[in-house]
């Protein structure tokens, strides 16, 4: 509760359309968009500082500096290396993304396709259920693709 009033911030008990009100619904987006990207930025920044710090000492080796200055030696063999698993982590992040964000829209009461999901299930609407199930396979199956192909 002591979160509440240093924020001076409650969830809304209804979800406001950006076509009704769009400073409340940017406003409402706010919290639920920190706690998301919050997440994935802590992912993004461990999967780049540990390579980083793996490639740290040889790279201050005089062979592989070979008269290059610092910032070359940086980005074309510390980064090259650094950033292949940090593509990778974000892009199964993304993909995990689509169906992770349904405990964040039910947490903020927010519409989307995790809520969609929940109330078809609830309501045993396979009709609905098997499109979104397939939604998120197929976004799946493509961010792998195209993670593959960087």
């Amino acid at each position: 509760m002591l979160l509440l009033n240093v924020f001076h911030y409650l969830p809304p008990l209804t979800f406001t359309s950006i076509w009704k009100d769009p400073a409340s619904n940017i406003a409402q987006l706010f919290w639920p968009a920190l706690t998301v990207g919050y997440r994935y930025s802590a992912v993004a920044t461990r999967m780049t500082a540990r390579p980083c710090w793996s490639d740290a000492g040889r790279l201050r080796s005089d062979g592989a500096r070979q008269g290059l200055g610092e910032r070359l030696v940086v980005t074309r063999h510390a980064m090259r290396n650094a950033l292949l698993p940090v593509v990778t982590a974000i892009g199964l992040e993304f993909a995990f993304l689509l169906g992770g964000l349904l405990v964040t829209e039910q947490v903020f009461n927010l519409n989307g396709i995790g809520k969609l999901m929940v109330d078809a299930v609830v309501r045993r609407d396979y009709t609905m259920t098997r499109p979104l199930i397939m939604l998120v396979a197929g976004a799946f199956v493509v961010t792998n693709f195209l993670i593959d192909l960087l």
